[in-house]
C-alpha cells in the first residue's frame, strides 16, 4: 500500500519542489543555477542532500510527509545554497563555511536574516511576556469582574510595551509565523480570529497559500508578522480563542437547545462579542492617552514578504438566536493563561527577507 501511495504522491511532490526551485533560483539567485536532478529519498537519517558529482538534490520522504511545507522549502533552500557554493562560488573549505553563509544570505535563510533583536529589546520582551502571562493567569478566576480586570490590565500592558519601544536606532527585529492548520476552504471562525489578531494584537496578518503534500493540493494558512513578543502573544490568543469556541459551544448548545447546524452562527457571535469587548477597552485606553498609530517598519517588513497583497473577501453570518447567544458569550470571554502541549508551540518561526 505504501508503494502505491508513493507512486501516486512522489511525482506530485517533485513537481511542487521543481516549481519552488525555479522560483527561488530566479528570485534570489538571478537564475544562475542549472536545474539539478530532484529526488525523493527514503530513509530517516537526513532531511535533504546535495551531491555535486551527480548534480542530485534529494529531499527525504519522511520530511515531506511529517513536516509543514514551509519547513520542506527551507530544506530545499539549504540544499540550493550548497549547490550555489559548488557551481557558482567555486566551493568552500568547510561544508558550512563563509561561502555557504554568503549563499544562505542570498536565499534569505540566515538566522539573523529576519532581524536579531538587540540585547535590551530581547530583555524587555522577556520581562513583558512574564508580566503578561502572570496577569493572564488571574483570568482563570471564578470571579468574572476579577478576570475581566486581569485581561484589561494584560492588554494595556502590551499596548504600553509597544508604545514605549524606542523610535531611534536600527529597526526592530521582525519575524513571521504560521498559526493553526491549513484548509482549502476557510471556516468563518478562522477568518474572524485572524481579523481580531490583526486589529488588536500588533501583528500583520495574511491568509497565504501553502501546499498540503498528504492531500496533494494547495490550501491557505494564517501567517502573522511582528516582533517576537507580539508574535508570542498572537500565538497564545489564537490558540486560546479556538479552544474557547469549542468549550463554549459544547457547554451551551445543549443548555440553549441549539442544533449542530447553528454552530457557525454561535461561534461567530462569540468572536464578534470578544471583538466588541476589545474595542470598548481600546476606547478607554484612548481616553487615557494610549493610542497605537501603527509600525511603519513592520508594514515594510510585511510588504517585503507579500508585495501583492489583496484584501480577503468578507463572509456574512445570519443573525439568529444562536448568533446572539454566542455574541453575549464572547463579551463574557476572558483570556486564560497559555496552555502548552507536548508538541510544542503551535506557531513556527519563518525566515524573513533581507
Amino acid at each position: 500500500m505504501h508503494a502505491t501511495l508513493d507512486d501516486k504522491l512522489h511525482p506530485a511532490w517533485l513537481a511542487e519542489l521543481r516549481s519552488a526551485w525555479h522560483k527561488f533560483n530566479d528570485h534570489h539567485l538571478g537564475g544562475r543555477l542549472r536545474p539539478p536532478v530532484l529526488q525523493i529519498d527514503g530513509g530517516e537519517r537526513r532531511l535533504g542532500r546535495w551531491e555535486s558529482d551527480a548534480r542530485l538534490l534529494g529531499i527525504a520522504h519522511h520530511h515531506v510527509w511529517n513536516h509543514a511545507w514551509d519547513e520542506v522549502l527551507a530544506t530545499l533552500k539549504h540544499e540550493m545554497a550548497h549547490q550555489y557554493v559548488d557551481e557558482v562560488l567555486g566551493g568552500d573549505e568547510r561544508p558550512h563555511g563563509p561561502q555557504f553563509v554568503r549563499a544562505c544570505a542570498l536565499l534569505g535563510i540566515e538566522a539573523h536574516a529576519s532581524g536579531t533583536p538587540r540585547a535590551r529589546e530581547a530583555d524587555e520582551q522577556s520581562k513583558t511576556l512574564r508580566r503578561v502571562h502572570k496577569l493572564l493567569a488571574l483570568a482563570t478566576s471564578a470571579n468574572r469582574h476579577e478576570a475581566e480586570a486581569a485581561m484589561a490590565a494584560a492588554n494595556t500592558l502590551l499596548l504600553r510595551y509597544n508604545l514605549e519601544l524606542p523610535t531611534g536606532g536600527p529597526p526592530l527585529g521582525y519575524a513571521a509565523r504560521r498559526l493553526g492548520s491549513s484548509a482549502a476552504a476557510l471556516p468563518l471562525d478562522w477568518k474572524l480570529v485572524g481579523a481580531i489578531l490583526a486589529e488588536f494584537f500588533f501583528v500583520e496578518c495574511i491568509w497565504t497559500t501553502t501546499y498540503n503534500p498528504r492531500r496533494d493540493r494547495h490550501e491557505r494558512v494564517l501567517e502573522v508578522a511582528g516582533s517576537d513578543a507580539n508574535l508570542e502573544m498572537a500565538a497564545h490568543v489564537h490558540a486560546f480563542l479556538h479552544a474557547s469556541l469549542e468549550r463554549l459551544w459544547q457547554h451551551e448548545h445543549q443548555s440553549l437547545s441549539l442544533p449542530a447546524a447553528r454552530k457557525r452562527e454561535y461561534t461567530a457571535g462569540v468572536l464578534l462579542g470578544f471583538r466588541d469587548k476589545l474595542r470598548q477597552e481600546r476606547k478607554r485606553n484612548a481616553e487615557a492617552g494610549l493610542v497605537w498609530l501603527g509600525d511603519p517598519d513592520l508594514q515594510r517588513f510585511f510588504r517585503g514578504r507579500h508585495p501583492n497583497v489583496r484584501a480577503m473577501a468578507k463572509s456574512g453570518v445570519r443573525r439568529s438566536h444562536a448568533h446572539e447567544a454566542g455574541r453575549a458569550a464572547g463579551q463574557r470571554l476572558t483570556l486564560q493563561r497559555p496552555v502548552h502541549d507536548e508538541r510544542g508551540p503551535r506557531g513556527r518561526a519563518l525566515p524573513g527577507p533581507r
